[in-house]
């Protein structure tokens, strides 16, 4: 054999790697938007799933108690600090205040956490020391899988509480009716949500049908805070002018609420303006996480609503359609959605 044929046979010419590399990169740049699509569906589709469970342990809840739980549950005959008179002060952060209980810490026998629920001590407030080793412990069911940073943490408020992506929706703000829609008030019993807070909430108090009331939304992220999903920026920091966000060091974080133990997570119907901060707006869903609807799904955001349905909604959804399906007894005349 010659030299030359040993030598066309001894491996790849620089022109023929070249051509090869090519192909491979050609072939998974069309494959990557087909592997992404796929992850990125199998996480709502777990998402789903996580909010299915929820809807099924609020529907055990009420067929053993006679009642939906609350949403949050007030501190009552407490050393409350300089807190709001439903409010106690977090024991090892002077300062900071907080509810009692919320509806999930209520749930956790149906969530196949009875262990935990028996470890999560009912007579004092989940903020306190001795509840502290629980509500630190992470629940898979409380995290959708598209959700950056899976095993955040809260730093700022009840410190190591363990996250949660989904909130009850506990009212629609009035300021949306008078403000975005330029009519009456109609009166806090027509807009309490299924969940109501500091309540027990009958089957019979959601008049508007089961089937037509939400009561749990996506509300993903937290702490971090998050506008139109990327993180909050400073420009975006000086336009908002509620006080859930605060600045640490040039970071953006929401000042309580993120834990699945805070009865602060639940969240108000509440619309944000095309820039995503600006409040009373038509934008209910992917505005900002600090208040609002939202999702790192493309597009919008899953809802639970009170018969134990999950329905995922485009953020484009009529503002109106939206906000009367999170009332329970506004009496809207909604039609298909």
């Amino acid at each position: 054999m010659s030299p030359d044929r040993r030598r066309r046979l001894g491996g790849f010419t620089i022109i023929e790697l070249l051509v090869a590399i090519t192909i491979v990169g050609l072939l998974a740049a069309l494959l990557l938007p087909a592997v992404q699509a796929a992850r990125a569906a199998a996480s709502r589709i777990s998402c789903r799933n996580n909010l299915r469970q929820f809807g099924l342990a609020l529907h055990n809840y009420e067929a053993t108690n006679g009642v939906f739980p609350p949403s949050r549950i007030a501190a009552l005959d407490v050393a409350t600090g300089n807190c709001e008179e439903s409010e106690l002060e977090v024991e090892d952060n002077p300062g900071h205040c907080t509810e009692y209980a919320c509806w999930t810490a209520l749930c956790l026998p149906y969530l196949d956490q009875a262990p935990l629920s028996q470890q999560y001590d009912a007579r004092k407030s989940w903020s306190s020391v001795a509840n502290r080793r629980v509500v630190q412990i992470p629940l898979g069911v409380c995290v959708c899988p598209s959700t950056p940073d899976p095993d955040r943490r809260d730093q700022l408020h009840v410190r190591g509480a363990a996250p949660t992506d989904y909130a009850a929706v506990v009212e629609v703000k009035a300021a949306m009716y008078s403000d975005v829609f330029g009519i009456s008030d109609p009166g806090l019993a027509a807009r309490r949500g299924a969940l109501s807070e500091h309540l027990a909430n009958p089957l019979r108090d959601v008049a508007d049908g089961l089937s037509s009331t939400i009561m749990l939304a996506e509300c993903a992220g937290r702490p971090s805070a998050y506008v139109a999903g990327r993180p909050m920026n400073a420009r975006q920091f000086d336009a908002y002018a509620d006080d859930e966000i605060v600045d640490v060091s040039g970071r953006y974080f929401t000042a309580k609420g993120m834990g699945w133990a805070d009865p602060d997570s639940g969240i108000d119907a509440v619309g944000f303006r095309d820039d995503g901060v600006t409040m009373h707006g038509l934008r209910l869903i992917n505005g900002n996480n600090a208040d609002g609807m939202y999702s790192f799904h493309a597009g919008g955001a899953h809802f639970v609503f009170a018969d134990g349905s999950v329905h995922f909604f485009s953020e484009t959804i009529d503002a109106w359609i939206l906000m009367s399906l999170c009332t329970r007894a506004g009496g809207e005349v909604v039609g298909e959605f």
